[in-house]
């Protein structure tokens, strides 16, 4: 009973919200279900735009990511984050479509593979700190690789891309015991292209070290390549657990 009640004491004296409190050394990993709906459009060599939902039949689906956080006293926050986008689907053509010089006619069956994996490394500094609410500001590096394949029953058209995209990064937070609220926004703007990935959160710790998280997530990207165009949104709320030491 006594060393039931030493723990018990043990417990009851480590800090409110100690999931989340930085030491010299703290690292921050989280996975997430993302309820992720779909929308916009692409063509290639200046053919008409192909909707991604309504020619292609695209639909929304829940997509797992992941993102971590390490903090080092005096060298800043390092950010590493991995979003593997995949849809698939068949659809009846209402219309002809056109893609990599190759015409699908009207009221023929497509099928659709279309994938957009974006691989995330950043670095911020703490520019705010006033005990309940931090900011940090900093730069990231989303490499993105995707494809889109379209197969109908005579031809296949398909289009690939592998990018690096230079990126301003922004995180602000606010903490009070057990409970924290963040928003880390990514954002790119170039010559009429543009990409914003802004992740909005608020983390519940009743325990030390682990939380549970519930938020939404916002990808935005318009992308030119000479004739080739896409335009693409993916938003959507998510759930997520993580561990923080």
């Amino acid at each position: 009973m006594k060393k039931c009640g030493r723990i018990a004491v043990v417990l009851m004296m480590l800090p409110a919200g100690s999931a989340f409190a930085l030491g010299p050394v703290d690292l921050d990993v989280q996975v997430a279900g993302w309820k992720s709906s779909v929308s916009g459009q692409t063509h290639t060599n200046s053919a008409p735009d192909i909707n991604l939902k309504d020619d292609l039949g695209l639909k929304d689906k829940t997509i797992a990511f992941a993102r971590a956080r390490l903090h080092v006293m005096a060298l800043g926050n390092v950010y590493a984050g991995y979003t593997p986008i995949k849809y698939d689907a068949t659809n009846t053509l209402s219309q002809s479509v056109t893609y990599d010089n190759k015409t699908f006619n009207a009221n023929t069956s497509l099928q659709t593979d279309a994938e957009l994996k974006s691989y995330d490394l950043g670095w911020t500094f703490t520019a705010l700190d006033a005990q309940v609410v931090q900011a940090e500001l900093g730069a990231n590096l989303k490499y993105v690789d995707g494809s889109v394949a379209l197969k109908g029953s005579s031809q296949t058209a398909s289009a690939s891309f592998s990018v690096p995209v230079p990126m301003l990064k922004a995180v602000v937070r606010a903490s009070v015991p057990f409970v924290k609220a963040e928003v880390d926004g990514m954002g790119m703007v170039y010559q009429g292209n543009h990409f914003y990935d802004v992740t909005a959160q608020v983390k519940l710790s009743p325990v030390p070290f682990f939380y549970v998280a519930g938020g939404y997530r916002y990808i935005d990207v318009e992308l030119k390549d000479g004739s080739n165009k896409a335009i693409i949104k993916n938003t959507g709320p998510f759930l997520a657990i993580g561990a923080n030491f």
